[in-house]
């Protein structure tokens, strides 16, 4: 169970704020500046290596929740496609269902928003995600009430600085990609994550050419982003075995629960699996099978109050915990580092390099990296201060919901009370 800070909150959420966040920059998987087999009319595209979309802007769901006092928390959904989805989602139903609850109580409020479209099938995806933005939003409220950071409220914390590997070299050369990595392991970081979407032959060449780069003695991890076969992912996972790599992140269809554990057995390196799951009944037959050896769950999907059962699941069955980081804003990298510091020994924190600047534009003050480690906010609840003038003037759609109305605001903050 999420652990409970005993305290008299005595609060009430007032107003819950939903933002459709979109900023003008390419997260570029590829390494590469385009946009390629581009959808019409749409920002997204698709990657010859990959069957899924992705997006050329920075695209997430933001949400800031005020209390009766005057407390404010924010929180995060990662959407980086269709952003307006779970968006609506919060507007239209977990908005007003929250509406005079108590802030300093994110059990009782997850299990609210997820029950109320529970026996519908509505247990996973979009729905998830909006939950976890309010879920984080309300748990950044909790901790300010409670004068502590939400890494206090967990439990002990372990570590003020975090050690991040750097995920992804989007460079063009193979040669640049291993400056690259030289550059920064000798800045600090301990080591990388590379995804290059190709055959195996290229991948273990790819993969070989940056293990020389950095040595023996670095982390060097490869994510598959659920692109192999089961042999195609079995001939990687026996070539990465040999380079002493960290992890296989994502090998094969994310569905496999099966191929994943026939693969975890047949090869040294650890399967890392995470990205594509949001709560703990979907992580137990995982954990069940023994289909990963590195749980990944993404707090910026899962919530703090989800990723917080699936954390303690996957620690009492042994395995070892690396909390996944994709494309979101500060806010979800702030809350990610803050429930980091109480894991004892987590895996080394991953670390979006191009995607960071751009993160922290949302901020006041930026979160800061130091010799390759994550300094965690020191303040209370996520320890950060939103910019809200540029939340404001990055969104396309902005809704307020209270106890009388449901109003939307168009990109030039024109009102329209739509309930």
């Amino acid at each position: 169970m999420c652990p409970e800070l005993v305290t008299e909150c005595n609060m009430q959420i007032q107003t819950v704020e939903v933002f459709v966040f979109k900023y003008d920059h390419h997260y570029r998987i590829g390494g590469h500046g385009d946009a390629p087999n581009r959808l019409p009319g749409t920002d997204y595209y698709f990657e010859k290596q990959w069957q899924h979309a992705y997006s050329r802007q920075t695209e997430s769901c933001l949400v800031k929740i005020t209390t009766n006092t005057g407390l404010v928390g924010w929180g995060e959904g990662q959407a980086p496609l269709v952003p307006e989805v779970p968006a609506t989602l919060i507007a239209r139903l977990f908005g007003p269902a929250i509406i005079g609850m108590d802030p300093c109580d994110p059990s009782a409020i997850y299990e609210r928003l997820y029950h109320l479209n529970h026996v519908r099938g509505h247990t996973a995806s979009f729905t998830i995600d909006a939950i976890a933005a309010i879920d984080m939003a309300v748990w950044d409220i909790k901790g300010q009430a409670a004068k502590q950071s939400i890494g206090q409220l967990l439990g002990t914390v372990y570590h003020s600085k975090l050690p991040l590997y750097v995920s992804g070299l989007r460079r063009s050369t193979l040669a640049e990609r291993q400056a690259l990595a030289k550059e920064k392991l000798a800045e600090g970081f301990r080591g990388v994550k590379i995804f290059i979407g190709d055959t195996v032959e290229n991948t273990l060449q790819e993969c070989a050419a940056i293990r020389e780069a950095i040595g023996r003695d670095a982390e060097l991890a490869f994510d598959a982003i659920c692109r192999h076969d089961y042999d195609a992912a079995y001939a990687i996972g026996r070539g990465l075995d040999e380079l002493k790599a960290a992890w296989f992140e994502s090998p094969i269809d994310p569905e496999d629960v099966h191929g994943h554990s026939r693969l975890a057995k047949a090869i040294q390196t650890p399967i890392a699996i995470g990205e594509p799951l949001r709560t703990i009944r979907e992580f137990e037959p995982w954990i069940r099978e023994k289909a990963m050896k590195i749980a990944q769950p993404d707090l910026v999907r899962c919530g703090i109050t989800g990723g917080w059962k699936i954390i303690e699941a996957a620690q009492a069955n042994g395995l070892r915990i690396a909390p996944h980081l994709g494309v979101c804003t500060a806010i979800g990298v702030a809350a990610t580092w803050q429930v980091t510091s109480v894991i004892q020994d987590p895996v080394s924190q991953e670390h979006q390099l191009d995607m960071f600047p751009v993160a922290n534009k949302v901020l006041v003050n930026p979160l800061l990296v130091e010799n390759g480690s994550a300094v965690v906010p020191g303040g209370y609840g996520l320890g950060i201060s939103v910019d809200e003038d540029f939340v404001r003037a990055h969104s396309s759609d902005h809704w307020q919901i209270t106890n009388k109305a449901v109003t939307r605001f168009d990109a030039a903050e024109q009102d329209q009370k739509i309930l």
